[in-house]
């Protein structure tokens, strides 16, 4: 019955144009790194690759690359999904200080893991590939509970991009806003547009809280959502 009716409800969700094949193209991405990556080691430094990608386009759009082009993201959104409890996100997971203790503490054991295989290629190769493993672990359990997506709201990643594009490409909320949460319910980390409407005059949608994937925009009832046309 539960899973009628989940099937139901993603039926009616419009999506941007290549949006999807965009995301399964990346997650091909992640069994050369994981699986691969035990043959040759190296391989890992596709993560760097990977994060060096996101930086240049954080510049420019925000947390884009979360949203069409993460292979973990995508990964959780397409497949994962389907099996997915989808239980709503934690508050909790949406605080500032809990998604820097995870920032602190993931970013701290890599550099720890770093630090101790520095000189070795093969080593360092390692260190990103098994950095995947773990937050793929993570991200899975979590993504099973609640919602598909969830770990993307507290990735160490994700945090960063929200920081370099503060005031970056930012979703825009008008106030034909009727807020009837529709926006929430296709926004694949929960977000709530409508929740930052103001009465007069246009607001905006924080960086750190947006993946840039247009699923509110498109399906917005009232039209009342948009991104910079000239950015």
């Amino acid at each position: 019955m539960i899973s009628k009716k989940k099937t139901k409800q993603k039926s009616k969700i419009k999506e941007i144009c290549c949006r999807k094949g965009s995301q399964l193209s990346m997650a091909l991405l992640l069994p050369v790194v994981i699986i691969g990556g035990y043959f040759c080691p190296r391989i890992g430094f596709t993560v760097v690759a990977l994060i060096t990608l996101f930086l240049i386009l954080s510049s420019k759009r925000g947390r884009f690359y979360c949203g069409w082009l993460c292979p973990m993201g995508a990964f959780h959104e397409r497949l994962l999904a389907k099996i997915s409890w989808n239980r709503p996100v934690p508050r909790l997971f949406k605080t500032s200080w809990f998604r820097w203790a995870v920032f602190v503490l993931m970013m701290g054991f890599m550099l720890t893991r770093l630090w101790v295989a520095w000189g070795d290629a093969k080593a360092v190769g390692g260190v990103f590939r098994m950095m995947w493993i773990v937050s793929m672990t993570l991200a899975i359990g979590l993504g099973i509970y609640f919602k598909a997506r969830v770990w993307c709201i507290i990735c160490p990643m994700g945090s960063l991009q929200g920081v370099a594009s503060k005031n970056t490409y930012l979703l825009t909320v008008d106030n034909s806003c009727i807020e009837c949460k529709k926006c929430q319910r296709v926004c694949p980390i929960a977000t709530y547009p409508g929740g930052y409407r103001k009465e007069s005059g246009p607001s905006h949608v924080p960086s750190i809280e947006c993946l840039r994937c247009f699923n509110c925009v498109t399906n917005c009832p009232k039209k009342a959502l948009s991104f910079p046309s000239n950015n």
